[in-house]
């Protein structure tokens, strides 16, 4: 009897420590993501500007301070609330659905206090961002699609913005969005006697500047998610186009604006689009 008893008891330990190995597993390393490294100090603050505004940020430690500013939701400022900080994290998840990763470290004069993370390209990012997303690419892709025909497609419905440079009229047509997708409608009609050929278009996030605040904290680059009909760059004289511009879905405030910007290929009729908070507050679904 102690015989079987001591075989059970063996055979158990043995199926508990299988089990504890069936659904254990070490991390490969190309699942990790890498910090950046930040120093703060308690008698001033350190400012990290964002390419996209700040929708979430976990501080690691009670002994960090910090929150985004209200007037330029890209901006975040943090600080030690004493000398006794030990090394912790900050954790920032943008608009656009970008997580940034940060190790932070007291220094009693840190060398910098302001970052700039609208300077680093996108490629250069790459390795040390992650995407907060769900859902196959390929079919998120082809629903997008869809989405930006259907937006080409729609009756225009705001009349009361736009702006015209030398014959040449950018007007904004509707926004629309679905889920957290917004399009960006827009017209380009071309009534002078010389074909318009885009050279370029940049969409940005703009505010009334203060006495005090850096340039870099003016205006906020928006990167498309897609701009349909992009191959499409040329408005010959006397015709018109349409563009579709998909960007995260957003709301602003009142001293914000949301700017597109065309430029022409060796020519000077650049025309800068401003629209609103309440337009974009007006967005239909889609």
């Amino acid at each position: 009897m102690k015989r079987l008893l001591l075989f059970f008891l063996l055979f158990e330990a043995s199926f508990s420590a299988s089990a504890q190995i069936a659904y254990t597993r070490t991390l490969d390393q190309t699942a990790f993501q890498s910090s950046y490294n930040i120093a703060v100090t308690a008698n001033k603050t350190t400012h990290l500007i964002f390419p996209y505004e700040i929708k979430y940020a976990d501080l690691g430690s009670k002994e960090l301070v910090g929150d985004a500013i209200g007037n330029a939701g890209n901006v975040f400022r943090v600080k030690a609330a004493g000398r006794s900080l030990m090394e912790s994290n900050l954790t920032i998840i943008t608009a656009d659905g970008r997580l940034f990763s940060f190790l932070v470290n007291y220094e009693e004069s840190p060398p910098v206090l302001t970052y700039d993370l609208t300077k680093i390209s996108a490629a250069s990012m790459a390795p040390k961002s992650a995407k907060v997303s769900t859902g196959s690419n390929a079919r998120l892709a082809d629903q997008l699609n869809g989405l930006g025909e259907l937006a080409m497609g729609s009756k225009r419905r705001i009349k009361h913005i736009g702006t015209e440079q030398q014959g040449v009229n950018l007007h904004l047509k509707n926004i629309l969005y679905r889920d957290d997708v917004m399009f960006l409608v827009l017209g380009l009609d071309n009534d002078s006697k010389m074909d318009y050929d885009l050279e370029f278009m940049h969409v940005f996030i703009s505010q009334s500047k203060k006495a005090g605040e850096s340039s870099g904290a003016q205006d906020v680059a928006v990167e498309p998610i897609k701009v349909f009909d992009a191959d499409v760059n040329t408005v010959p004289h006397r015709q018109q186009i349409t563009k579709v511009i998909a960007i995260n879905r957003m709301t602003l405030e009142k001293d914000r604006r949301l700017m597109v910007q065309i430029n022409e290929k060796q020519g000077g009729r650049m025309l800068t689009l401003p629209i609103g908070t309440e337009e974009l507050v007006a967005a239909r679904p889609l």
